[in-house]
């Protein structure tokens, strides 16, 4: 009796642990718990980290707006783009969050994308030798030839279609290669970059250098999902509770808890109006 139950312990763990991979790249530590209004967010330092205060500011406006409008959603902070959008895509997730989501066609039908910050977006490259500079003029033409780092997701049409060679990684993984000239240059916020060369490699923050003119910018936001059967209606309360906090003043106190007392709303909804 003491072996057939061993048996089929065994037995019922290797069938439950199979169908629990058999769908993707499943890191979540709420793998096996029901994820019905789970929301997907990428990884961007300051604005969303699980490693820091409330998990990031736009971490903590979303919640505070699901609150308000009691909608039910858990957010999961990814380290990956394709994660976000194989859930958006294949699991049906309840919304994604973070910019930039480079959806195909039909996943962008069935999305309702709501802005919340934007952020502007510069080209950085690294410079041991005073010599050697990078510059840019506005056109990536000026760029013919080099390799920029980016992460595996993001449309990179534009830069191939300029000759610009390319490299993927995480962003820590690409400031490494700047230093170790692997890599040319990439395009990020200033408060991303400046952020993770602090926590990299801070002895050489003063050798990462940001070009000019501006290289374009980000707008942060989330992408509810039409096909959720929760999904038009969590988007319709959502705009209105963010309007709330934009009216009574939790937006702007959230944003200078993060950011600083000094920080301007203005500069980071400039774009959403």
């Amino acid at each position: 009796m003491k072996n057939k139950l061993t048996q089929f312990l065994l037995l019922y763990l290797l069938i439950y642990s199979s169908s629990s991979m058999a769908t993707g790249p499943r890191v979540s530590p709420n793998m096996f718990v029901d994820n019905a209004n789970q929301m997907h967010a990428v990884e961007l330092t300051p604005f969303l980290d699980s490693n820091i205060r409330n998990r990031g500011l736009l971490t903590e406006l979303i919640e505070t707006v699901l609150k308000l409008e009691k909608i039910k959603g858990d957010i999961n902070i990814l380290p990956s783009l394709n994660m976000v959008t194989y859930y958006f895509v294949q699991e049906n997730a309840l919304a994604i969050i973070g910019g930039d989501f480079n959806l195909g066609k039909k996943a962008k039908n069935k999305s309702i994308f709501i802005p919340i910050l934007t952020v502007d977006e510069f080209y950085y490259y690294y410079q041991e030798n005073a010599e050697k500079t990078l510059s840019w003029n506005g056109n990536l033409g000026s760029f013919n030839n080099k390799k920029m780092g980016v992460q595996k997701g993001i449309n990179v049409k534009k830069y191939k279609q300029a000759g610009i060679n390319i490299s993927y990684g995480r962003l820590a993984a690409l400031l490494k290669k700047m230093k170790s000239h692997k890599v040319d240059f990439i395009r990020g916020n200033k408060r991303t970059v400046e952020t993770s060369i602090e926590q990299y490699l801070p002895k050489e923050k003063s050798l990462f250098k940001q070009m000019q003119p501006k290289a374009g910018k980000l707008v942060l936001g989330i992408s509810f999902n039409k096909k959720h059967p929760e999904g038009i209606d969590a988007a319709k309360s959502f705009k209105i509770g963010l309007r709330k906090i934009m009216a009574n003043g939790q937006f702007k106190s959230i944003l200078q808890n993060h950011l600083g007392s000094d920080v301007k709303l203005e500069s980071y909804i400039k774009y959403l109006n």
